[in-house]
């Protein structure tokens, strides 16, 4: 039985596709432009596919204090597809309050959207 393969290989496989297209000869500066953008892509998307897992996990344990100082449950790695929309709750919550309190905590949660974008940054910069 074969091995399915992840998604992030996939991704990676359809990429080196379309560089080989692009790597042969041809006249079509335009076609081959867009196959190395189509490339370009793929690599991309594989190394966010890659480094899914990692920074879920990540934003989970650095948010977790924040979260907890506000009574609330951490984030779930397995489900980071709510993590933006309880931020922004939380974000428009703390900004409402405008105490002391809050502010810190909105200051504390900025740092870690900033480290979550570096984070992130660094692994699209790796697959470069």
């Amino acid at each position: 039985m074969l091995n399915p393969m992840s998604t992030a290989e996939v991704v990676r496989a359809v990429g080196a596709v379309l560089e080989a297209s692009a790597a042969g000869r041809s006249d079509d500066e335009y076609r081959r432009g867009q196959t190395l953008s189509a490339f370009s892509v793929c690599r991309h998307l594989a190394a966010e596919e890659a480094g899914r897992r990692e920074l879920a996990e990540w934003l989970e344990e650095a948010s977790a204090p924040i979260l907890a100082g506000r009574g609330e449950e951490p984030l779930s790695a397995t489900q980071p597809e709510e993590a933006g929309a309880r931020l922004a709750s939380l974000m428009e919550e703390l900004r409402a309050a405008d105490d002391d309190a809050s502010r810190e905590a909105l200051r504390e949660l900025r740092g870690v959207l900033h480290e979550l974008c570096d984070r992130e940054i660094a692994i699209l910069a790796a697959a470069a």
